[in-house]
């Protein structure tokens, strides 16, 4: 019964059910069949966890790994992530929210700066009241007692830049800030999700930082059961952003040393 229901659910909810139709399709097309077949098989293996996980790995294992505190790092720069629109509490999204207890957590034992940098660019309100509401929050319900500042300065607190609508924009922004501040090769910790970091670290390197990498928010799992390998939404969502990341990558190297 357990097996059936697997199956069911696999294939005829999204996006299996799209893919048994172009795999029957091929089979009744007159032309393109082997085009439709491919294409089935594709989309197959792209909502496979399993293979979610191999296109992940390279983007995540070299990251996996304790922090490791380094000598003359002036901040911690937190990426931004998105907010859930209209949540009752804690409104940052689930990505945001892990990049900047996280980065919390590192600014805090080192007693530096954090920047939380970005807001989501067709939402521009939504994620500076997100992340000021979850400060809030933190420190209303925790008694974490986080202070905010608008300049940079050389103890815990938080920053917020919101100019920045894409990790191009981080990187330029953040500059920005640290030169108003007399800092022109900044030494940095930088944050954010695992799956985004290989990307963020040429980013901001070729922006004329000196990166230490900590990533979090780690999307890779255990792989112990077959259902592993059937297609479902949860693994053509991380094949996609995997996918994302590797055009990503590619357009930052080509980009490597021209005018952000």
């Amino acid at each position: 019964m357990f097996l059936i229901s697997k199956l069911f659910t696999s294939f005829f909810l999204p996006p299996g059910i799209f893919i048994l139709a172009l795999f029957i399709a091929s089979f009744y097309a007159k032309r393109f069949r082997k085009t439709l077949f491919a294409i089935s098989f594709i989309f197959l293996l792209i909502s496979i966890k399993y293979v979610a996980n191999i296109l992940l790995s390279p983007l995540e294992s070299p990251y996996n790994k304790p922090f490791q505190p380094q000598k003359g790092v002036q901040a911690v720069v937190v990426l931004a992530g998105g907010s859930v629109y209209k949540a009752a509490n804690l409104p940052l999204a689930g990505s945001s929210f892990k990049r900047f207890v996280y980065g919390l957590m590192i600014a805090k034992r080192e007693n530096l700066p954090l920047i939380y940098t970005g807001i989501n660019a067709f939402k521009r309100g939504e994620e500076d009241f997100a992340i000021k509401q979850t400060v809030q929050e933190l420190n209303e319900y925790l008694h974490l007692n986080i202070p905010v500042s608008s300049t940079l300065k050389n103890e815990f607190c938080v920053i917020f830049e919101k100019r920045s609508v894409d990790t191009y924009r981080n990187a330029l922004f953040t500059k920005k800030l640290f030169e108003e501040n007399g800092i022109k090769n900044p030494k940095i910790y930088l944050v954010t999700s695992a799956y985004h970091m290989k990307r963020s670290e040429i980013i901001f390197k070729n922006t004329g930082f000196e990166v230490t990498p900590e990533a979090t928010d780690f999307l890779i799992s255990k792989v112990s059961h077959y259902t592993a390998f059937l297609p479902n939404m949860g693994g053509f969502q991380l094949s996609f952003v995997a996918i994302h990341e590797y055009f990503g990558i590619l357009k930052a190297i080509l980009l490597r040393g021209m005018e952000l």
